[in-house]
């Protein structure tokens, strides 16, 4: 592991440190126009709201059968629409539909490209297993040269160690301390606001559920 950093990753790990000074600015973000999906309306002999049990097993069966999904995968936009057509036609549509799709990356960007790659799923599924591993790659998109250093690291064998380096040990912890002082790194080991995987997406709409209907499951 530290053979591997001091070797490959020190000139990146520099460079990132060095180009947090105010001297350097980021790369500016593009701005994603892609289009939101549209909420079918409901009509007037609704069904009546399933119960939460329901809504939850429906979404676990909605990934059932995808070629290729592991749990933990990166979750883009259109791939969860469907869902939420389904959850409608079960008796309930969810009013915070547009907020959870926009907390998930369309496949447009920068980042659900590069993890859609045959190496950037490799590289996708290790850093799926770190705990806030999506979420640094977030952080550091936004830094100087952050999506030449993503590409550097899902091209690179044992590129996924530099991720596992920021979220699973005290020096990257520092690391991201430090990087939080500048004006693009804030909050860097804390988590964005955005649904990654299959477990976060549950939560999301659980959230939503107990908000729009008022109905919180008692704990036991």
């Amino acid at each position: 592991m530290s053979y591997f950093l001091n070797q490959r990753f020190c000139g990146i790990l520099f460079s990132i440190l060095i180009l947090t000074t105010p001297a350097f600015s980021a790369e500016p973000k593009a701005k994603n126009k892609a289009a939101l999906p549209e909420i079918v309306p409901e009509t007037p002999d609704s069904k009546k709201i399933p119960p939460l049990e329901e809504v939850l097993t429906i979404t676990q069966n909605y990934f059932t059968g995808w070629k290729g999904y592991q749990s933990g995968d990166f979750l883009t936009r259109n791939k969860i629409k469907p869902l939420f057509r389904q959850l409608q036609k079960a008796g309930w549509t969810v009013k915070a539909e547009k907020d959870i799709l926009k907390r998930i990356h369309p496949e447009t960007d920068y980042l659900s490209r590069q993890l859609s790659t045959p190496k950037g799923i490799k590289f996708m599924r290790r850093v799926s297993r770190m705990p806030g591993g999506y979420d640094r790659l977030d952080r550091l998109l936004v830094m100087p040269y952050g999506k030449r250093n993503i590409r550097d690291f899902i091209n690179s064998p044992g590129g996924f160690t530099m991720i596992e380096y920021m979220t699973t040990t005290k020096g990257g912890k520092n690391l991201g301390k430090y990087l939080s002082q500048a004006k693009t790194g804030k909050g860097f080991n804390k988590p964005t606001r955005y649904i990654y995987t299959e477990t976060e997406l549950i939560q999301a709409i659980k959230q939503a559920y107990e908000t729009e209907t008022g109905k919180k499951k008692k704990k036991r």
